[in-house]
């Protein structure tokens, strides 16, 4: 079963705020050999773009139909499109299989309803999506399971709650590596003007004078990437994470330097060996070592697909 998060209607409702109609494609269904899965979804503007359904000729022809769309000066509400394409014959891509897809066209007009299915979804709710036009999305039901005119979206409940302690430069470019990872992002900083004015959906922002308290609170299982600006505020959080325990990842930027100076001073402080041996740093895998924030976020971002694989396999 297909499954998604509320990211593309936070994304959609930050597009609709700032002016643009967005239009929504999801791949409803695949057969034989395709470039995505289905569920997969990405948001296209008159400008831009949000995720991607794989690239090549079959995205440049559902962008040419979403734009078309999107200049459509019609006033209907919850105007869809549903097609299918033979990747071979009609896109000349080598793939080999087909698949469904459906465009939504959002305008601020759904806007109210989008902000009442995102609270529902956070609720636990799952998502139809009607495949005709002029029908709402709706929140998912059992009673609608055998509906072929629905496609059934239910909520991802495997989303791996991940807070990024920083919100400076590599912060800035981790965020948007991260999308479509599997992660629930939250960006963390003790300063308002240390945000980037727009997350395009992927993270939420949290501010938090003791950041340290954020640690403490976070669930079960979390993912955590330690980042500030402040050694001492780095190694407040680490404390305060390898105190408390219960965590899935735990990472420090940093050289191997650092890691031993925060060893020496955490087991000063009482953590354990156990524990400190679940401090990763440096962050990131070997074979990308440059140093500007894009290389260290595109390494950062590199490691936890392969760790998050990993695990997700194993469970």
């Amino acid at each position: 079963m297909a499954r998604a998060s509320a990211g593309w209607i936070d994304a959609a409702l930050d597009l609709i705020a700032a002016g643009e109609d967005v239009v929504l494609v999801t791949v409803t269904a695949t057969k034989g050999s395709s470039p995505r899965n289905q569920g997969t979804q990405m948001l296209i503007t008159v400008i831009n773009i949000w995720q991607t359904i794989g690239g090549g000729a079959l995205e440049f022809e559902v962008m040419a139909r979403a734009r078309k769309m999107l200049a459509d000066a019609a006033t209907d509400a919850w105007q869809r499109q549903h097609f299918t394409v033979i990747l071979g014959p009609d896109m000349g891509q080598c793939c080999g299989g087909q698949m469904s897809l459906l465009l939504e066209k959002f305008t601020a007009k759904e806007a109210a309803d989008l902000a009442d299915l995102k609270t529902a979804i956070t609720a636990g709710a799952g998502l139809s999506h009607p495949l005709m036009a002029g029908m709402p999305l709706q929140v998912y039901a059992p009673a609608l399971r055998s509906d072929a005119a629905l496609f059934h979206l239910p909520v991802l409940s495997r989303q791996t709650p991940l807070f990024i302690y920083g919100a400076g430069h590599v912060a800035r470019a981790l965020v948007p590596r991260l999308g479509g990872l599997g992660f629930d992002i939250f960006l963390v900083d003790i300063d308002q003007g240390r945000f980037p004015d727009y997350l395009d959906g992927t993270a939420q922002k949290l501010l938090a004078k003791t950041p340290e308290t954020i640690a403490l609170h976070a669930p079960e299982a979390a993912v955590h990437l330690v980042m500030t600006h402040s050694h001492a505020l780095d190694e407040a959080i680490c404390l305060q994470l390898l105190t408390r325990g219960g965590f899935a990842f735990l990472g420090l930027i940093g050289s191997k330097t650092k890691r031993a100076r925060f060893v020496s001073r955490l087991s000063a402080a009482g953590v354990g060996p156990a524990m400190l041996d679940l401090l990763t740093c440096p962050i990131g895998i070997d074979e990308i070592n440059g140093k500007s924030p894009a290389h260290v976020a595109l390494s950062i971002a590199a490691y936890l697909a392969i760790w998050k694989q990993m695990r997700d396999s194993e469970a």
